[in-house]
C-alpha cells in the first residue's frame, strides 16, 4: 500500500519538483498550504508522514508541531526550514522528528524520509509496563504520570525526558546524552534547553513532596532515583 505524505508549505515550483519526486517514487502526496488545511484533512484522512514548511501560513512558533506530537497515534513530522541551527533547535524542541533546510537536495530529504517511514513502519512495540519509583507511577501506553495517586500534567518533551532517566533510574545522565537521546541533537548547540527542562520537572515531579526523586550530579548532568535507592535509603531527603 502506498505511503501517504502530507506537505503544508506554499506553492514553489521547487516544491512541485519534490511532489513529482514523491510521487515518481511511489508515495501518495497531497499538498495543504496552512495551519488549518493540515489539521482539517488530518481528522479524516489517513497521512504516514508530514513535511512542514517553518513559515507555514497560520503557524506560530511551531506550535503545529507540538500539537501534533502530542498526540498519542504519533505520525513521523520532518520540518523545511530556511534559518538554519537555531529555527532547527526550535521545531526539534517543538516535537519535530528531523528538519532540513530548504536549499538541500531533494534527494537527502527523499532518503530522510525512506528513513523516518522505516523506524515508524517496525509497528507498535509491546506494550510497556508501568514505572514505579516511589510514589511516582509512569505509564507509558498511555503517556501519563501520577505522584501520590495525583495527575501530573507534561508537555511531550517534559514527557520524553522524564521517560528517558526513568528507564535509566539509579544511573546518571550525562547533558550530551539527555541532549542526543531526548532532543536527537547530534551537534553542538551551546543550548542550557536541557537545565531548563529539569527545572520543570521538578516543579512538577518534587515540589511540594518530602522525598526528592530528581537530583543533580554535579559536573556531570542528571539522575532520576531508583526503586533501590529509595529502599535502601528511605530517610534521603537531599535536594
Amino acid at each position: 500500500m502506498e505511503k501517504a505524505i502530507l506537505i503544508a508549505a506554499d506553492k514553489t515550483d521547487r516544491l512541485q519538483m519534490l511532489v513529482d519526486m514523491l510521487e515518481q517514487t511511489g508515495y501518495q502526496v497531497t499538498h495543504v498550504t496552512s495551519y488549518s488545511e493540515v489539521v482539517g484533512y488530518m481528522q479524516h484522512s489517513q497521512v504516514d508522514l508530514l513535511l512542514i514548511d517553518s513559515r507555514l501560513a497560520g503557524m506560530d512558533q511551531f506550535n503545529l508541531v507540538e500539537r501534533l506530537a502530542g498526540k498519542k497515534e504519533q505520525i513521523p513530522i520532518i520540518v523545511i526550514g530556511t534559518e538554519g541551527t537555531d529555527e532547527a533547535v526550535a521545531a526539534l524542541e517543538a516535537g519535530a522528528h528531523d528538519y532540513i533546510s530548504n536549499d538541500r537536495d531533494p534527494r537527502e530529504l527523499a532518503a530522510r524520509i525512506a528513513n523516518l517511514l522505516r523506524l515508524f513502519q517496525a509497528g507498535p512495540l509491546e506494550e510497556e509496563e508501568m514505572i514505579r519509583i516511589g510514589d511516582l507511577v509512569i505509564d507509558p501506553s498511555g503517556r501519563t504520570v501520577f505522584r501520590e495517586d495525583m495527575p501530573i500534567e507534561l508537555t511531550q518533551r517534559e514527557y520524553d525526558l522524564l521517560l528517558f532517566l526513568a528507564r535509566r533510574q539509579g544511573q546518571v545522565c550525562t547533558r550530551e546524552d539527555i541532549l542526543r537521546q531526548v532532543w536527537d541533537y547530534d551537534f553542538h548547540t551551546g543550548t542550557n534547553v536541557v537545565d531548563v527542562y529539569i527545572l520543570h520537572l521538578r516543579e512538577k515531579i518534587d515540589k511540594g513532596h518530602k522525598q526528592k526523586l530528581l537530583r543533580t550530579i554535579r559536573g556531570t548532568g542528571y539522575k532520576l532515583l531508583s526503586q533501590k535507592d529509595i529502599q535502601v535509603n528511605p530517610k534521603d531527603r537531599l535536594p
